[in-house]
């Protein structure tokens, strides 16, 4: 006779505190007048390819690590923040709740035009640039910065499913 045991799960704990999205788009035009070319960042991503991870450009707390690439749309990054750094498992929180979704990029411009020659504070069309970090931030330079997928947020239905299967793993029957 087999016995049946219920039980009440009341947390479901995440592994890993992860995200991806892109940390600067190409040809639009951003909040300052700048305007990145597409490839740009392709000799410093050929030299680094991970850079850290801030909160609002805060140089005094690293929270993560981004691996960065190159694609049509701009700089994507899948980026892992910290478990063990108190700020990160703030901005995680905010991140799964969606009050935080753009990212913003700390850069140094290599190589650059004016947007409009006659008004030099029109803006950049920047070419070259070298990546030191990128940033969870607030109020983004370029609002098509986004963050696309955090890794955690799941509907009701996708849990289901990992109980489930977890059970399964166990040696329950569902």
């Amino acid at each position: 006779m087999q016995r049946e045991k219920s039980f009440v799960i009341k947390e479901l704990a995440i592994d890993e505190y992860k995200f991806k999205g892109y940390l600067s788009t190409y040809g639009n035009e951003d909040r300052v007048g700048d305007i990145i070319e597409k490839g740009a960042f392709d000799k410093s991503i050929n030299e680094r390819k991970i850079v850290p991870m801030l909160f609002n450009h805060n140089r005094d707390i690293v929270i993560g690590k981004m691996t960065l690439t190159s694609d049509d749309k701009g700089l994507y990054v899948e980026a892992e923040l910290s478990k063990n750094i108190t700020e990160s498992v703030k901005v995680y929180e905010l991140l799964k709740m969606g009050a935080l979704t753009d990212m913003s990029i700390g850069m140094s411009v290599i190589d650059y035009k004016y947007v409009d020659d006659k008004y030099p504070s029109s803006g950049w069309i920047i070419k070259e640039a070298e990546v030191w970090e990128g940033s969870v931030v607030t109020i983004p330079a370029n609002t098509q910065a986004k963050i696309e997928h955090v890794k955690g947020m799941k509907s009701n239905d996708d849990y289901k499913k990992l109980l489930i299967e977890t059970i399964k793993k166990l040696g329950g029957k569902n």
